[in-house]
């Protein structure tokens, strides 16, 4: 994974990816605390780690934790990387109708206790989903044609993981996510498949 994202992300900062929503991340060098505002997403790590502080609590994530933001948040992040071992990464934007439809698809499984922000181990699936996500960003008939596929797979194994309880909870809340979700409920629930 590491060799594949240093040829997506050739350069410092972030990368836009062939596919809508997925943004490549990298630094060379540590950086300070700084403040931040992801917008909803799932960041995964793939070298180096990162530290974030919200409301008082540490969150690290690294090329065995990823991160989960079911809203945007405001916090603080520092980056560990060097030269030799740059932090290398990406971000998945999060699709609000995909989570919708994809939690609808699991409302027979009880969710995870909910959570706006949290960092969970990143396992096997999820980690050889991550690894052909990458393979198919780099080339663009892959990027296209298998691209939203895997990424509907990432989104699916976390909405099934312990952070899926986060993402559940903003369909069910006032927020852009829940309106979604009941407009597919109600869809679905008058055209039943």
């Amino acid at each position: 994974m590491v060799e594949l994202m240093l040829r997506l992300a050739p350069e410092e900062g972030y990368t836009e990816s062939l596919l809508d929503g997925v943004t490549f991340m990298r630094a060379n060098r540590p950086l300070p605390s700084t403040p931040a505002l992801y917008e909803p997403s799932i960041v995964i790590v793939i070298q180096g780690r990162k530290r974030g502080l919200h409301d008082g609590r540490l969150y690290v994530y690294d090329a065995q934790h990823y991160l989960v933001l079911a809203l945007p948040l405001p916090f603080s992040i520092e980056t560990e990387a060097s030269a030799a071992e740059p932090l290398l990464g990406l971000a998945l934007r999060i699709d609000p109708l995909l989570v919708a439809e994809l939690a609808i698809g699991l409302d027979g499984a009880s969710p995870p206790a909910p959570a706006t922000l949290c960092s969970s181990p990143l396992d096997a699936r999820l980690s050889e989903a991550t690894l052909r996500l990458l393979e198919a960003l780099a080339e663009p008939d892959e990027a296209r044609l298998l691209g939203p596929s895997i990424l509907r797979e990432i989104v699916f194994r976390v909405l099934q993981g312990e952070q899926g309880g986060g993402l559940r909870a903003t369909l069910a809340q006032g927020s852009h996510f829940g309106r979604i979700a009941r407009v597919l409920r109600r869809i679905h629930s008058d055209y039943p498949q």
